[in-house]
């Protein structure tokens, strides 16, 4: 499902957790607290054509999201903090044996500690998720075209097999009706030759006339 429309889903106001900084000798549990953005403050305008031009290449389905990315004209925050970079923190060693909440208590901490803002991570996976559905959809409007002019090869092609079917049939019966006509010849000849045999028999005791074996 397209994170934009998932955010949609929420509601115009949402809800960004956020940490209040603690001291690191504090070892109280962490304080989460939220403050409320505009569904619009979490939108990017990407490079909507670049993202299209991209997507028509030949081999756009080789093409790295990256590239996407970069076409869309995605840069990192200020803080340089990205999804990517969220990702990686979440799949470390480190948190990666927590459960979510203390996962979550941890992600917090570490944003806060380097001064990130947790909307900026945000408004950074909504532009990449938004770059994607760009690309994908260029990608589906000329995979169907595609598959338009294939359906339509098919139907000449199966058009054509049948006529090439039905010729073949045609010369079949040629063929069949040729093979009748050289095997009922053959017959008369034979006949022929038996009845001049029968008829030279009455002046030479020798066989002069040639008689073929009977046409299978």
């Amino acid at each position: 499902m397209q994170l934009i429309y998932m955010l949609r889903k929420l509601g115009d106001r949402l809800g960004i957790i956020e940490i209040c900084p603690v001291s690191p000798q504090d070892s109280a549990p962490v304080k989460i607290q939220t403050r409320t953005v505009t569904l619009a403050e979490l939108v990017t305008k990407i490079e909507v054509a670049e993202v299209r031009e991209l997507a028509e290449l030949p081999a756009e389905l080789s093409v790295p999201f990256e590239d996407v990315f970069k076409a869309a004209g995605i840069q990192a925050p200020e803080k340089g903090w990205t999804v990517n970079q969220l990702e990686e923190l979440l799949s470390s060693d480190k948190l990666r044996g927590m459960n979510r909440t203390q996962a979550q208590q941890e992600t917090l901490r570490a944003l806060a500690a380097e001064g990130v803002d947790s909307a900026d991570i945000i408004k950074d996976a909504v532009a990449r998720d938004q770059a994607l559905d760009h690309f994908e959809e260029s990608i589906a409007g000329k995979r169907q075209q595609w598959l338009e002019s294939k359906r339509e090869l098919i139907s000449a092609l199966e058009t054509h097999i049948r006529a090439l079917q039905e010729q073949q049939k045609r010369v079949e019966h040629e063929i069949a009706a040729e093979e009748e006509s050289w095997t009922k010849w053959r017959r008369r000849k034979r006949q022929r030759e038996i009845d001049m045999a029968n008829a030279v028999s009455f002046l030479i005791d020798q066989p002069i006339i040639s008689i073929e074996d009977e046409p299978s």
